[in-house]
């Protein structure tokens, strides 16, 4: 693994620990969150209880995590808080506007597969097609325009901009060289994930274990209408594209998906499981270093390998029972040597023109695109207490791609 936390984050810890039990969950907590963000928004808080009561359960499970270090706690507190503010606005956006609640979401691409399998440079690369639309990360941490309500305090397109560019500098700062790993800009496509009001997104940045069974457990059909919720304020009085949207951790939950968006096109990514579990799990444990003073890396390799192996299973599962057509595949030894021409099969398969400016723009992507940076992100299985051999045991025949033994090394994403 090639990342490290900051140098200083050790010392600010230590500076903060006197007040880690003021930092830590107490009674009221939660509450006092809620008051804050309709003082912050000037917008008061209507009946949420399904809402609240489910992000009190990510809440605490987050502050009883015995090793979060006071950044972390600092860390996490501000996540909770800027989602319950989006949620607050887009309340009363669809009270003030009931008209967002009818734009349409028409045929939406869902990128998606084991993480590190090529879907981030999938989705940049499908996203230049110039009938589509990929969120960016800026419009992903502030998704709701402003609702016209009295006392609302509005915010600009320029404050939400700056406050995407101080969230990435300071995650660049505690975290130097994790950029590497998965770049992230304001301005570029970015996982909708950040839409979704829970998920195993959060068990990353520290280990969660009763989250994680609360959320396998749960029907995640809610969280994918709240995800369409905030598609519709997105496009909200601007020109109808096709959403493409990605991410990795939609893989186990795609029976909701198709529920709420049932003529979706999921496009699945695939490469060698094992160089991707390395991968995965370098990238968690980066995650994990800056918010908890102690990482076990076997635990991160038994752990994510559970997972991603029950998240694959459900998928076959899930694409056994829908329409063939809702299905794409995009294997990494396509995307990688021929992206353009990748591109152009998926999206000429999905019935749309790939004309010349279409063209211009991929291969213009694929030509600037820093997030291919071989050589920059190195990892290995061992360090995580596992073998090839286990993994593709895991995963099944099917899904072992270039799958050759021995320890995987290399670069990926």
């Amino acid at each position: 693994m090639n990342v490290q936390h900051a140098w200083w984050l050790n010392p600010v810890n230590t500076l903060l620990g006197p007040f880690g039990r003021w930092l830590g969950a107490s009674e009221g907590t939660f509450d006092a969150m809620l008051r804050e963000v309709s003082s912050r928004s000037g917008l008061p808080w209507p009946s949420d209880e399904t809402f609240l009561a489910d992000t009190r359960v990510l809440h605490d499970a987050w502050q009883a995590v015995p090793g979060l270090t006071p950044v972390g706690r600092i860390s996490v507190r501000g996540e909770i808080r800027r989602r319950l503010e989006t949620r607050l606005r887009m309340l009363h956006l669809l009270d003030a506007n009931p008209e967002v609640a009818a734009e349409p979401v028409e045929r939406p691409v869902f990128i998606t597969g084991l993480p590190r399998t090529g879907t981030t440079f999938g989705h940049g690369l499908l996203a230049q097609h110039v009938r589509s639309r990929a969120p960016m990360l800026w419009e992903l941490l502030s998704p709701v325009p402003d609702t016209g309500r009295p006392g609302e305090r509005t915010v600009s397109r320029r404050e939400r901009l700056a406050m995407t560019r101080r969230l990435v500098r300071g995650m660049d700062a505690m975290g130097p060289g994790f950029q590497t790993i998965h770049p992230m800009h304001p301005m570029e496509p970015e996982e909708c994930v950040f839409l979704l009001p829970h998920g195993l997104s959060f068990h990353v940045r520290a280990p969660i274990p009763g989250y994680r069974a609360w959320v396998e457990q749960r029907d995640a059909t809610p969280d994918y209408a709240y995800l369409k919720q905030q598609l519709q304020a997105l496009q909200w009085k601007r020109p109808a594209r096709r959403w493409v949207l990605k991410s990795p951790l939609h893989l186990p939950n795609l029976d909701a998906l198709l529920n709420v968006f049932p003529d979706a096109v999921i496009v699945l990514t695939d490469r060698d499981p094992a160089r991707a579990m390395a991968s995965w799990a370098s990238l968690t444990e980066a995650g994990m270093r800056l918010h908890n003073s102690d990482v076990d890396p076997h635990w991160i390799g038994r752990e994510w390998l559970e997972i991603w192996a029950g998240a694959a299973e459900r998928a076959r599962r899930v694409r056994r029972g829908h329409d063939p057509e809702s299905f794409v595949d995009l294997p990494y030894d396509e995307l990688v040597p021929d992206p353009v021409r990748a591109a152009e099969r998926v999206w000429t398969g999905l019935g749309e023109e790939f004309g010349p400016d279409t063209r211009a723009r991929t291969l213009a992507y694929t030509r600037g695109d820093r997030r291919r940076n071989p050589g920059g992100h190195r990892y290995s299985l061992d360090r995580y207490g596992l073998t090839a051999e286990e993994v593709y045991a895991a995963f099944g025949p099917d899904l072992t791609g270039a799958g050759a033994a021995g320890t995987p090394d290399g670069t990926t994403r």
